[in-house]
Formats: C-alpha cells, structure tokens, sequence
C-alpha cells in the first residue's frame, strides 16, 4: 500500500518537472536582463554600467580613478587597501615599481599593462626591458606624431601640413603617407596573381628606374619570381589615369615574368598586358603607382595569365 500510494505522487512530482522543463521557447524565454551573468544590454561589465543596469563598483572597473583617491588600479582611497606588491610605489624589497624580489613578477612582464611601473621611463617603455620611448629627435614617426618628430601633442608642428596617418596625399608627401620631409620613405611593393597564383615583391625586392621617357619597374619574390614593366611614356607624356599597353609591337613597352624555373613570359612574344597608371612622378627621385593584367607568352607559345596586378614603385 506504501509503494502504492507514492507512485502517483511520484509520478505528478516527474510530471510537474517535465512540463517546467519544457515550458520555455524561443517566443516566452526570459530576455536579456541585468541578472543573467553575460555581457550584454550594453552593460560596461557584466550586469553593470550602461543605458539600463546599475553602476558598476568604481573599485572593480580595471581603471586608475584618481577622482576616488586610488592610489594604484581598484585599490586605495575609497577601496580596498593596496596590495604592496600592486601599489604603483617602489616598496623596501622590490627591484621595480610592483616587480623583482619577492613579488614573483619579473619586471619585463609590465611592458604592456599600461601602468607606469617596473623599470619603466615612461607607461610602458624606456628603462632596460622596454621599446625606447618615443621622443621628438629619435628619427622615428612614433608616439602621436604625424609626422617624423613633429606634429602631436609633445613635438613641434611639422614643417608642411602633411599628416602621415591621414590617408591622404598631402604636404610635400611622395605618395599618400609617405616620402617628403616628414613622412616615412615610400616602400615599394608589386603584387599579382599568375593563373590564380598570388605573388609578392617588396622592399629591396622591388627597384624602379628611369631611361629617358621610360619606366622600368622590376619585381622579384623571395622565391626568385620575377615581373617587369618596360613602360614608354604616351606621345602627351606622363599622366596621372593613363593606360599603357604592352603587345608585341610596342616595343620599348613591354611586359613580362619570369617563373621560378626561370621560364620568361612577355608580350613581346605575344598576348598583351593592360597597364593602368594610377598616379606618377616621373623624375628620378619620383614614384609610379597603378594596376596591370593580362596575358604573356614564353618563346614556344606557351601563356600565364596575369591578373589582379598593382604596383607602388619609387623611381630611383
């Protein structure tokens, strides 16, 4: 009778769970909400900050809040008492700021918090484990420069209006973001696909130069690849937006690769190539800039296909 009388209530307690378990659906769950232990509705932390939830406890941010009287991250003033070894302090014992002796943490591992601390000259730099802190005399476009040591808020204001960080070609720029007084030189790079292929030239593998009216622009791959554009300047001379195509008889315009077996494909031998010139300085010192496609052939008819090409080549 005992066992009798529980099934029933077992089986409505089994019941009562089934219908509770499978009771929500995508229409009826419960939405996001402050209290769900997830990152969401905007909050800045977890259930906390943003347009709808609660503040979030300023001793818990991850931030330095001075405004609290913190003396070092979340601890101090209005928080929790710092921690000797997280202080922001050089401590008896300590061989850095919050690092070396018996703290455990070896003070190179600071270069990247963005605390000033460890060895450290300045937040994350400079002392003997860091990058060198940038300066306004170091040759470099670093910290906020816009240009080489000038511009931002420490250096004194570049020499041109040109700002290297802009995107645009501006200043005494050679092309957009580089060259002139100010700015990075201007790096070369080729880039192509040969029958779906896709192959790099750059820096020192890239060279280009000028004979008379003519552009010669040679790429080689660390492969030992190699791609050149033999261009002859258009009867109205050299512009920006025009095209120049290679085919057999345009010769001294050609264009031609060479494949890792050191097989030569050019235009000259048939197919043609489109070259599309995008911007140009065509004096030694200057920079050629465009797009190419299309087909070369090697000396026995044989034909690669050239597409996707650009180019940004600084004329020696």
């Amino acid at each position: 009778m005992h066992l009798n009388r529980s099934f029933p209530l077992f089986f409505a307690l089994f019941s009562v769970m089934f219908v509770m378990t499978g009771c929500l659906n995508e229409d009826n769950q419960i939405p996001d909400n402050c209290y769900d232990g997830i990152l969401n509705n905007g909050e800045e932390l977890i259930d906390c900050g943003g347009p709808i939830c609660q503040a979030c406890d300023p001793c818990e941010n991850g931030q330095y809040d001075v405004l609290l009287g913190e003396q070092w991250v979340d601890c101090g003033g209005e928080c929790d008492p710092c921690a000797t070894n997280y202080n922001g302090v050089l401590d008896p014992g300590e061989g850095g700021i919050d690092c070396g002796g018996d703290t455990g943490v070896a003070c190179g591992e600071l270069c990247g918090d963005g605390l000033l601390n460890g060895l450290e000259e300045g937040v994350d730099c400079g002392g003997p484990d860091c990058e060198i802190c940038p300066t306004c005399v170091d040759g470099f476009m670093n910290g906020d420069e816009i240009g080489i040591d000038c511009g931002g808020g420490d250096c004194d204001p570049c020499a041109t209006n040109g700002n290297c960080t802009n995107g645009l070609l501006d200043g005494d720029e050679l092309y957009v973001d580089c060259g002139g007084s100010t700015c990075p030189d201007c790096m070369g790079i080729i880039t192509w696909k040969v029958n779906g292929s896709t192959k790099l030239a750059e820096d020192i593998g890239v060279v280009g130069s000028l004979a008379g009216t003519t552009i010669m622009v040679l790429g080689t791959t660390i492969s030992g690849e190699e791609i050149g554009l033999s261009l002859e300047a258009p009867a109205l001379g050299w512009q920006n937006g025009i095209t120049i195509l290679c085919a057999p008889a345009t010769i001294p315009t050609a264009c031609g690769y060479t494949d890792v077996l050191g097989v030569n494909y050019t235009s000259t031998f048939g197919g043609n190539v489109t070259v599309e010139v995008d911007y140009v300085d065509a004096t030694s010192g200057g920079i050629i800039v465009g797009t190419f496609m299309g087909t070369v052939v090697d000396a026995i008819g044989a034909s690669v296909n050239l597409a996707q090409g650009s180019f940004i080549v600084p004329i020696n």
